[in-house]
């Protein structure tokens, strides 16, 4: 069996599993929040939740097609190099416009998507698309192949669809089903995403690499920088594009440029 099928496998069983979810379980008027935040349906009407339910799982089918077309390409063309600078690069921007469209200090990018419930879902298409995507390309460039981390990145991102279509519950209702299937699957996209990259670095850094073990530090240290911030300081929407923006340095200084590459020795 090819190492492409059991990725293909694992998509194909999320795929079921969320729309069996999507279509037996959830309802385009069922989510409430409380009086601290905007009321209002989550979906203009039944067409609009339906019509999202095949665009998203759409979405779940293309991801084993970038594993096979990126992870195992038998070689990076410039297409493929082109086709990540662009995910790359518009998931960056999509994700920070989208986090200071309301104050980024008070609110966060959930309670943003009560206000703007479509962009949140193009938020959720984004930034999945861009870090999975790089994270493929970061792989197959270095030729460095690691199933562990493609079953984490590909499960961190089917995780981020539950996160937009359960919305937030505020606050007040911290301890509902809802809140917590949202706060927990955005936790599990944030940790499975960071670890698709964090594992590449650590190999780096098992072969001593000086300048990947201090990419390494750099960036484990701004993920233990926000779990602080979020102690401390509480959530926000600066807060939680810390990672993101990491990730996205990360992506885009192995993927596109000369700066981690071994000098020569003459």
């Amino acid at each position: 069996m090819k190492k492409i099928n059991k990725f293909s496998i694992l998509w194909w069983i999320m795929t079921a599993a969320y729309l069996v979810w999507m279509l037996g379980f959830m309802r385009w008027d069922t989510f409430t929040v409380d009086n601290t935040l905007l009321e209002k349906p989550m979906y203009p009407s039944a067409l609009a939740f339906y019509l999202w339910i095949i665009f998203s799982a759409g979405l779940f089918i293309l991801y084993p097609v970038f594993i096979e077309k990126i992870y195992y390409a038998k070689e990076l063309t410039k297409s493929i190099k082109v086709f990540n600078i662009i995910t790359l690069v518009s998931g960056f921007v999509f994700v920070t416009v989208y986090g200071f469209l309301m104050d980024p200090i008070k609110y966060t990018a959930s309670m943003m998507g009560l206000y703007f419930p479509w962009l949140f879902k193009l938020w959720c298409v984004f930034s999945g698309i861009s870090v999975f995507t790089n994270t493929l390309y970061m792989y197959r460039k270095n030729n460095y192949e690691n199933s562990a981390g493609i079953i984490c990145a590909s499960i961190g991102c089917a995780a981020l669809f539950v996160t937009v279509n359960v919305p937030s519950a505020g606050e007040d209702l911290i301890m509902t089903l809802q809140c917590l299937s949202h706060w927990s699957t955005a936790l599990i996209f944030a940790v499975l995403g960071a670890a698709g990259v964090v594992i590449f670095l650590v190999h780096k850094c098992r072969e001593k690499d000086k300048k990947y073990i201090i990419m390494t530090v750099i960036f484990v240290g701004i993920l233990a920088l926000m779990l602080v911030l979020l102690v401390i300081v509480g959530k926000s929407a600066l807060i939680e594009n810390l990672p993101m923006w990491a990730a996205y340095a990360v992506l885009f200084i192995v993927n596109f440029t000369n700066l981690m590459e071994a000098k020569q020795k003459a």
